[in-house]
């Protein structure tokens, strides 16, 4: 069995379960991924990669950096770094991610821009470069994606949200092996998140890959005390609980997170965000 022949029998048994979650493999972010990223309708750092109409409400330059280890396989790393910047009346925010390993890569880099309309509403726009390369000269191919999102204000504490990745359908050029051009996904998120208080919120999230059935996820964040927070959630296709923990010291916010697949075991996560100004 050749190289090639190799690479794709481990893409094929590793990375489906992955394709029929639906829901991409660079969403970030510690908390979102305590919650089983249910976190269309949140406002947070991690926006950029959920819902970027989520980035309005950070008032200062933040940096982040997120790492997570899918089913306890190196090959299956995510790494995701992001800059969001504050200006007068939207946000600017950058991002980079990165997964897989030496044999197998995909990338995505990409520029968002979010803004306020009025008290209740938020919206925005993300264009990002998304790529994927084999080793030893195999090739590599890249295509532009774009991503829609908004968020509004119900009423207090409770919010609605919706975001499409992909819309214009992009796709990969012909693969020089196959002779075919490859769709990537088109998913739309819809959901919402209800804060009961300071302390508890409630978030409900439906997300659909056009091309298979729709997942649906809750997670539940619960402040536990001046800089602890704790959370949990849970995700249909597959069948997947999630938990973790938050907290912060000065400047720095860590979160951590696990996500249990029942057949494949433990996706261990950390981010760290840190508050420039």
């Amino acid at each position: 069995m050749n190289y090639f022949s190799v690479f794709c029998l481990s893409c094929t048994l590793l990375l489906l379960p992955l394709s029929l979650a639906g829901s991409g493999r660079f969403l970030s972010g510690g908390r979102a991924a305590a919650m089983a990223n249910a976190s269309v309708a949140i406002y947070d750092t991690w926006s950029v990669s959920h819902n970027q109409a989520g980035m309005t409400h950070t008032g200062n330059i933040t940096a982040a950096l997120y790492t997570e280890n899918r089913f306890l396989l190196p090959e299956l790393s995510l790494a995701s770094f992001v800059v969001i910047i504050p200006l007068s009346g939207s946000t600017l925010g950058v991002s980079f991610s990165g997964f897989g390993n030496s044999l197998y890569r995909e990338g995505k880099a990409g520029i968002a821009y979010a803004r306020s309309f009025g008290d209740k509403l938020s919206a925005g726009l993300k264009i990002s470069y998304h790529y994927a390369a084999l080793a030893d000269g195999y090739g590599q191919n890249g295509t532009a994606v774009a991503e829609l999102g908004i968020i509004y204000e119900l009423k207090p504490g409770l919010l609605i949200a919706s975001h499409i990745f992909n819309p214009s359908r992009s796709g990969w050029s012909a693969c020089p092996y196959s002779g075919s051009a490859t769709n990537i996904p088109t998913i739309i998120r819809t959901g919402l998140s209800y804060s009961f208080s300071d302390k508890v919120m409630l978030n409900l999230e439906a997300a659909k890959d056009i091309r298979f059935p729709p997942v649906f996820r809750a997670g539940f964040e619960y402040v536990a005390g001046d800089a602890l927070v704790l959370r949990t959630g849970v995700s249909t296709r597959p069948l997947q609980n999630a938990f973790g923990m938050g907290f912060q010291t000065g400047r720095l916010k860590i979160d951590m997170a696990a996500t249990y697949h029942y057949a494949l075991g433990y996706s261990p996560s950390v981010a760290m965000v840190y508050t420039l100004h």
